[in-house]
């Protein structure tokens, strides 16, 4: 028996949106800095920038002497596995993964990245970020 096509179209959209929904998380926060991360991983500057506070983005290509783009992909920043944490403080919020925390400020409705590639602190002292708001 052959099945109509827009059946066939529709189960692919339907199983696409089930693994879609199942990769994200149901907090802004967390999906913004994995998208982040996934972005940097793929080389796609351009969408890890669109992530990014503009503040950060400006700080990254002074910092550089670069576009963002091309200046976020030079940072050496890791893949990110494993589950995230998120602490959310009023308008700012800290998301933790296994080995490293990344810093988001909402802007309007939107999570955007303002401290990028951060070291866990040890004791007193704060985080060291790879790319942050100056």
């Amino acid at each position: 028996m052959r099945v109509p096509r827009w059946v066939a179209i529709g189960a692919a959209l339907v199983a696409g949106m089930a693994t879609s929904a199942c990769a994200q998380s149901g907090d802004p926060a967390i999906d913004r800095a994995q998208h982040f991360y996934a972005s940097v991983s793929h080389k796609d500057g351009a969408a890890a920038c669109a992530d990014l506070a503009p503040e950060a983005r400006k700080a990254l290509e002074q910092q550089e002497g670069k576009p963002c783009a091309e200046a976020i992909l030079k940072q050496g920043l890791p893949d990110m596995v494993g589950e995230a944490d998120v602490q959310v403080f009023g308008s700012m919020a800290q998301v933790t993964f296994p080995d490293e925390t990344a810093f988001l400020s909402r802007y309007g409705d939107d999570w955007l990245l303002v401290a990028v590639g951060c070291e866990p602190a040890t004791g007193d002292e704060p985080h060291d970020c790879s790319v942050e708001v100056g």
